[in-house]
C-alpha cells in the first residue's frame, strides 16, 4: 500500500507541475500575442518556478502544513484554517499569521462578524515569540490598513476585501460563503503584510495582531505614531493641481512597471471572464446530470428486475454531480478569488505609483518657477536693492522647497523599486498557490470521480441478460 501510495503521490506531483508550467507559459503569452507584443520582455511571469523543489509543495489548501499527506480525498478536503507565510521576499518572512473561525457577535445596533487572528514570530517588535490570538472585526482591519497607509506614504499597502455591499443589500453578509470568502481576503491581506520588509515591524501592526486591549492602545499608537490625514480640501487641492500635470522627464523604470502592471491586469480580467464562462458551462452541466440520475431513477421503477443496479447508477451519477459542485467551488474560493485579489493589489501598486509621479510633478513645478525666478532677477538687475533682495528672497526659499522634493522624489524612486520587488515576489507567491489549488481540485476530482465509477461496475456487470438466464 505504501508503494502504491508513494507512486500516486509521485503522478500528483508530476500532474501538477505540467499544469502549472503550461499556464505559467500560456496565460501572458496568449494575451500577448493579441497585442502583437513579446511578453517576456515585460512580465517575468515564471520566475523562480523551475528550480522549485516539488518535495515542499503544499496539496490543495494554498496555506496548509507543508508537512500535510497528500491521501486526502476530494471529499473531505483539508480544512483552510491554517496559513503560511508566502515565499521569501526581502522581508525577513519571521512572522506566521491566521485567520479563522469567523464568529457573529452581537452589538447594540446590529451584529457584526469577528475573526480568531493568530499569530507567531520571531520579530523583536514583538512582546512574545509564543503563537497568540485575538479577535478582530473586519473594521479593526480598515483601521490597519489606513493607520499603515498614513504611517507608510511610499509603500504598497495591501488592499483590503472588497465590502461586498450587494451581500448587505441582499441580507446575506452571515452567509457561509460570504464570510469564508472574506476570511480568505483577510488572510491575503496580512500575509502581505507580514512578509514586507516595513509593514511587518509597524507598532501599528504590533498591536493589532497582539493588543488585548485594542480599542485604548489603537488610539494611543494613533496618537504617538501615525500621522493625521489629510483634510478633504487639502486631498482635493492635490488632486486638482495635479490633474492635468504630467511627468516631464518620466523615467524608464517607472514607465516599465506601469506597463508590467497594466498587462498584467489585463491578463487577470482576462481569465476572470473566460473562468465565468467556463464555470457557467460546468453550473449547467451539474443540472445535467441531475436531471440524468433523476430519470435513470425513472426507468428503475419500470424494470423491477434490475432495479437496484440502476438506483445505483442514478446515486453514482448524483454524486458525480456533487464532486462537481465542490471541485467548482474550490476553484472560486481558493483560485478565482485570489486572483480577484491580486487584481486589487494590482491596484494598489498604480496607486503608488501615481504618487510618486505626483511627488516628480511636484519638484519640476518648483524647478520651473525657481528658473523664471532666477530669470526675473537677471532682467531687474539694476532695480533698486529692496526689490533685489526681495526676488532673491523668493529664490532662496525656492531652493531650499527644491533641494527637499528632490530629496523626497529619490527617496520615493528608491523605495518605489523595492516595494515592486516585494510586490513581483508575493505576486509569484500567489499565482503560485491559487494555480496549486486549482490543479489540487482537478487531480482530486478525477481522482476521487474514477473511484466512484468504478465502485459502480460490478452492479452493472452483475445485471444478467435473458440469454443468460436460459443457459442457467
Amino acid at each position: 500500500m505504501k508503494a502504491n501510495d508513494h507512486h500516486a503521490q509521485k503522478q500528483q506531483f508530476k500532474m501538477r507541475q505540467r499544469f502549472i508550467n503550461f499556464f505559467f507559459f500560456f496565460l501572458p503569452f496568449s494575451y500577448s500575442a493579441m497585442l502583437n507584443e513579446n511578453v517576456f520582455d515585460d512580465a517575468d511571469w515564471g520566475n523562480g518556478f523551475s528550480s522549485y523543489d516539488r518535495s515542499s509543495l503544499p496539496s490543495f489548501d494554498p496555506f496548509q502544513s507543508h508537512e500535510q499527506s497528500y491521501s486526502s480525498t476530494y471529499q473531505d478536503p483539508p480544512t483552510p484554517s491554517t496559513s503560511e507565510p508566502l515565499a521569501t521576499a526581502k522581508a525577513e518572512c519571521r512572522m506566521t499569521i491566521r485567520v479563522e473561525k469567523p464568529e457573529k457577535q452581537t452589538a447594540a445596533v446590529q451584529g457584526f462578524i469577528s475573526y480568531l487572528v493568530t499569530t507567531e514570530t520571531t520579530l523583536e517588535t514583538f512582546n512574545s515569540t509564543r503563537p497568540r490570538s485575538v479577535r478582530r472585526r473586519y473594521q479593526d482591519f480598515v483601521w490597519l490598513h489606513d493607520a499603515l497607509t498614513l504611517e507608510f506614504p511610499v509603500c504598497i499597502v495591501p488592499p483590503l476585501p472588497e465590502k461586498h455591499r450587494l451581500a448587505y443589500i441582499k441580507g446575506n453578509r452571515f452567509s457561509d460563503e460570504f464570510l469564508e470568502k472574506r476570511r480568505w481576503g483577510l488572510q491575503w491581506f496580512l500575509n502581505r503584510i507580514a512578509n514586507h520588509p516595513c509593514l511587518q515591524k509597524s507598532q501599528c501592526t504590533r498591536i493589532f495582531l497582539e493588543s488585548d486591549d485594542f480599542k485604548n492602545d489603537k488610539r494611543a499608537i494613533q496618537a504617538e505614531k501615525v500621522p493625521e490625514a489629510p483634510s478633504f480640501f487639502d486631498t482635493l487641492g492635490d488632486v486638482l493641481m495635479n490633474a492635468f500635470a504630467t511627468v516631464k522627464k518620466a523615467d524608464q523604470r517607472f514607465l516599465d512597471m506601469q506597463d508590467y502592471v497594466d498587462k498584467l491586469e489585463d491578463n487577470i480580467i482576462t481569465i476572470e471572464k473566460l473562468y465565468s464562462r467556463i464555470s457557467q458551462r460546468q453550473t449547467s452541466l451539474i443540472r445535467d446530470y441531475t436531471s440524468f440520475a433523476w430519470s435513470i431513477r425513472e426507468i428503475s421503477a419500470l424494470e423491477s428486475s434490475i432495479a437496484m443496479p440502476l438506483r445505483q447508477f442514478a446515486e453514482t451519477t448524483e454524486t458525480y454531480g456533487k464532486y462537481m459542485k465542490e471541485m467548482n467551488n474550490t476553484e472560486e474560493m481558493l483560485f478565482m478569488n485570489d486572483l480577484h485579489e491580486l487584481l486589487a493589489y494590482c491596484h494598489a501598486v498604480k496607486d503608488t505609483l501615481q504618487k510618486r509621479d505626483e511627488s516628480q510633478i511636484d519638484f519640476e513645478e518648483l524647478s520651473t518657477y525657481l528658473q523664471k525666478a532666477t530669470e526675473e532677477r537677471d532682467k531687474i538687475a539694476n532695480s533698486s536693492p529692496e526689490k533685489l533682495a526681495e526676488i532673491q528672497k523668493k529664490i532662496e526659499e525656492l531652493e531650499s522647497e527644491v533641494t527637499r522634493t528632490s530629496d523626497i522624489t529619490n527617496g520615493f524612486s528608491e523605495q518605489m523599486t523595492e516595494e515592486f520587488d516585494t510586490f513581483q515576489t508575493t505576486k509569484t507567491a500567489e499565482l503560485k498557490q491559487g494555480l496549486m489549488a486549482y490543479a489540487d481540485s482537478h487531480i482530486s476530482f478525477y481522482t476521487e470521480s474514477t473511484k466512484l465509477w468504478e465502485s459502480i461496475l460490478p452492479a452493472l456487470e452483475n445485471i444478467k441478460l435473458d440469454d443468460e438466464d436460459d443457459e442457467d
